[in-house]
């Protein structure tokens, strides 16, 4: 086998392997479980507060069939492209309860970090939420956790 042909089943194999993490990173979708969907909306521009900062809304839709409840947890981060992202606090919403199939709105409303250093772009921050939850059904069987769910990336300038 030649050099090049041995070269491009490596770069073929290579990229075989990519494709599903560079698909399943680019997107955001709901997470289901137990008869609820859960899916964290990107963050929005809300207001600006009377010290002249800027407020974020942080919003997630529910859905959910009848005779289930659910627990999520939302957790608001900074993204960063040389640490960890930050984390900026945690909203639980707790025993939404549905009666019937409905779906509902949650939100929380928090004033806009200023935490990137100079080497991020110090004029903005590059924010997200990510939702986790468990589904209690009306015969009182609890779901496990489920796996943290993203929302689209947003980039507000301060």
């Amino acid at each position: 086998m030649s050099f090049s042909r041995k070269a491009l089943l490596a770069l073929t194999g290579f990229a075989a392997l990519a494709m599903p993490l560079a698909v399943a990173g680019s997107a955001s979708a709901a997470t289901n479980a137990s008869g609820c969907t859960v899916n964290p909306l990107k963050p929005v521009y809300d207001h600006m507060n009377s010290s002249g900062q800027k407020v974020i809304k942080y919003e997630t839709k529910v859905y959910c069939d009848a005779g289930r409840s659910v627990q999520i947890q939302d957790k608001r981060l900074d993204q960063d492209w040389t640490s960890a992202d930050d984390l900026y606090g945690v909203t639980i919403y707790n025993n939404i309860s549905f009666d019937s199939p409905a779906t509902v709105y949650k939100s929380v409303l928090k004033v806009l970090p200023d935490a990137d250093s100079l080497a991020e772009g110090e004029d903005s921050e590059e924010m997200y939420h990510a939702v986790g939850f468990q589904v209690t059904s009306d015969n009182g069987v609890v779901s496990a956790w489920t796996p943290w769910e993203n929302s689209p990336e947003v980039t507000f300038h301060l």
